[in-house]
Formats: C-alpha cells, sequence, structure tokens
C-alpha cells in the first residue's frame, strides 16, 4: 500500500513539474506574440481610421460625454471629419463597426472586417462586402436605415438581421456623434 501512495505521490510530483515548464514555455511565447499581435492590431486600426476617412494626414483622440471619438486632420491642421465605432448584435454576436462622418455629418464610409463579426458565412458576412457599405456613404439622418424601415438602404437578401444591426448600429452611432460633437463646439 505505501508503494502505491509512493508512486502516486512521484507521478503527482513529475505531473506538476511537466505542467510548470508547459506553462513557463506558454508565457514566453505569449510575451514574444504578444508585441507582434499589439502591432498588427494597431496598423489594422490605422487602416480603418485611413479608409473611413481618407483625406485625414493625422488623427486625434477626443473624450467627449464620456464617449472616445476620434477627429481627422488634413495635412493644413483643418478638421476633414471624425470617427465613431459602434458594436450592434447582430444574428451571430456583436458587429464592430467604425463609421466615418465629413464635416457636412454625411457619412463618409463604413468599415466592417471579417474580423470584427462572427455572422453566418455565406450570408451574414457579405455585410462586409462594398455593395453593402457604400450605400451608407454621402447618408445622414433616417437615410442611414433600411428601405423596409423607410430608410434609404437595401438590406442583404437572407441577412435582414445583420442588415439591421448594421444600419442601426451606424445610424445610432451618427446621432450620438453629432449630437456630442455639436455640444463640443
Amino acid at each position: 500500500m505505501l508503494k502505491i501512495v509512493k508512486d502516486a505521490f512521484k507521478m503527482g510530483v513529475i505531473l506538476l513539474i511537466i505542467c510548470v515548464i508547459a506553462a513557463g514555455a506558454l508565457a514566453q511565447v505569449y510575451s514574444i506574440t504578444k508585441v507582434i499581435i499589439d502591432k498588427n492590431e494597431a496598423e489594422a486600426e490605422k487602416k480603418k481610421r485611413q479608409d473611413v476617412l481618407p483625406a485625414a494626414a493625422r488623427f486625434e483622440e477626443k473624450d467627449i460625454q464620456g464617449k472616445k471619438y476620434i477627429i481627422g486632420y488634413n495635412a493644413e491642421d483643418k478638421q476633414v471629419g471624425g470617427i465613431f465605432k459602434a458594436a450592434p448584435r447582430g444574428y451571430s454576436g456583436p458587429i464592430r463597426i467604425t463609421v466615418g462622418v465629413a464635416p457636412d455629418n454625411s457619412v463618409s464610409a463604413v468599415v466592417i472586417t471579417k474580423l470584427d463579426q462572427t455572422e453566418t458565412p455565406g450570408l451574414g458576412t457579405n455585410i462586409t462586402k462594398p455593395k453593402f457599405l457604400n450605400q451608407f456613404k454621402g447618408k445622414k439622418g433616417n437615410e442611414l436605415k433600411l428601405k423596409k424601415d423607410s430608410g434609404a438602404i437595401d438590406a442583404i437578401t437572407a441577412a435582414t438581421i445583420s442588415s439591421r444591426a448594421v444600419a442601426n448600429g451606424v445610424k445610432g452611432g451618427w446621432e450620438q456623434y453629432i449630437k456630442d460633437i455639436g455640444e463640443s463646439k
């Protein structure tokens, strides 16, 4: 009986040592890859900003009414618009949206990357395509709703929930942006 207890204890110690080594190796790999992941995320964020506000040469983050906005400035340091983010709930989860607003308060562009959403492949993922997203350009107010909801945006066939989520996210974020930016001037 004592031999069984000694063998079990020995196996437990060996397993503990293996786990500690594996955890240490994982921590080391994480610390190395975290720098690369953070760099890639920063580059992707920079690209999204440039995509939704192409006239901007530099960006400045502002906290207005407890919300984070990004203001874009051209080379002459003139404000060329703003950016807000929204994350409405779609069919399968949140859809992360980055929206640019031009100086005339119309939407300049909307960006959703495939990694920013978990919608149904083949249907809901069509919200990331230019054919859908380009409909928002130049629109403001109630135009930012789906045509089914008295707006100007065509929903994607068989993906109405995802389409409506994007439209509602853009419209709701746009309304809040206009309110907050207007109050901060």
